[in-house]
């Protein structure tokens, strides 16, 4: 079992009680790869204005009264319908983020599948350094490369976004750009096409201190990793969301077998789980965690009949108490959700 994944139950059940230049382009599905190439749709319409409590600008926080959350180091929340701000906190602060970075690699996942058909593509898990990770639960393998077994990338999508396999990730990041370099390139643009206060080096979320043992450290020094706001994190959520919305129906599930592996869940809002509340409608979306980044999470839900929830936390030891209580909070007060 992953130490890390136990590191985090155990932070849960204790909670119970108690930038970067213009990179070059980049050949690949989509061509050359430029910002404009990934330009959201205007019909998107997303408004991003906020007031943190900290720039001085107008607010735009229709989270009525003074709502706070102590815990997380970062927090946000937007209608994923049209990206209106709910609440923020500290949002434009890079921080490092873990996992919850994968979901910038699943929505490029996502685009050359969708739009190659490529589904059910077989993904090159022959390098060495993938191999060994995978066969490492400290650092999330999450998903063995068996020699001499195929794996496809609806396979490997599913060990991503469900199990959080890192090796999982890179591969696939792989099978997009041709290389780990083309593809982190990749995620730069992206970020810098959708304005993102967002700067990445890993596929996965690991940091280079981890990396470095499997082939994989990109750029930086040895405790460099992804550098993410949550404002970044909950417009990638959104554009993941919006173009993939059937990405709900791997999110939710519990557990699932791919390829003969179990894959765990660890998003504790999940119906079963420990501070699941069906009042919330919660379906997704990723969790995360890395010594240095904490613990962190990005969540979505959709009451019946209203737009869908889109709520992150960064570096939080309560995530899902705080996430649960932030949307339970959002659902009885603000004029989106209760009229």
């Amino acid at each position: 079992m992953n130490l890390k994944k136990n590191l985090t139950k155990l932070v849960i059940v204790m909670t119970t009680t108690a930038g970067v230049g213009l990179a070059p382009a980049v050949n690949s599905f989509f061509g050359t790869v430029s910002p404009q190439t990934f330009s959201a749709s205007a019909a998107y319409n997303y408004n991003y204005d906020y007031d943190d409590g900290a720039s001085g600008i107008t607010t735009n926080n229709i989270v009525p009264g003074n709502y706070k959350m102590k815990h997380a180091a970062a927090a946000m929340a937007i209608d994923a319908t049209n990206g209106q701000v709910i609440y923020a906190k500290n949002a434009n602060k890079k921080m490092k983020v873990a996992s919850i970075a994968k979901l910038m690699t699943l929505y490029l996942v996502v685009r050359k599948a969708q739009e190659t058909n490529g589904w059910n593509q077989v993904v090159d898990t022959s390098n060495a350094g993938l191999r060994s990770m995978s066969y490492n639960n400290n650092i999330g393998g999450g998903f063995k490369f068996v020699a001499g077994r195929k794996y496809t990338v609806r396979q490997l999508y599913r060990a991503t976004l469900i199990e959080s396999s890192n090796n999982a990730a890179i591969a696939l990041g792989q099978w997009v750009a041709g290389s780990n370099g083309n593809f982190i390139d990749m995620m730069n643009k992206q970020a810098q096409a959708w304005d993102l206060n967002a700067t990445f080096n890993s596929a996965s979320g690991l940091e280079n201190n981890d990396l470095v043992h499997y082939g994989y450290k990109y750029t930086g020094g040895a405790t460099a990793g992804n550098m993410v706001s949550a404002k970044a994190l909950a417009v990638i959520a959104q554009h993941l969301l919006t173009y993939y919305p059937q990405v709900v129906n791997d999110a939710k599930l519990g557990t699932a077998k791919v390829a003969g592996q179990n894959l765990y869940n660890y998003n504790n809002l999940l119906k079963g789980r420990t501070f699941y509340d069906p009042k919330l409608y919660v379906d997704g979306l990723k969790t995360g965690y890395t010594p240095a980044a904490g613990l962190c999470f990005v969540g979505t839900g959709q009451l019946p009949g209203k737009h869908r929830i889109i709520t992150v936390t960064i570096n939080d030891p309560y995530e899902f108490s705080d996430q649960r209580d932030l949307m339970r909070y959002i659902y009885k007060n603000s004029s989106i959700y209760n009229e």
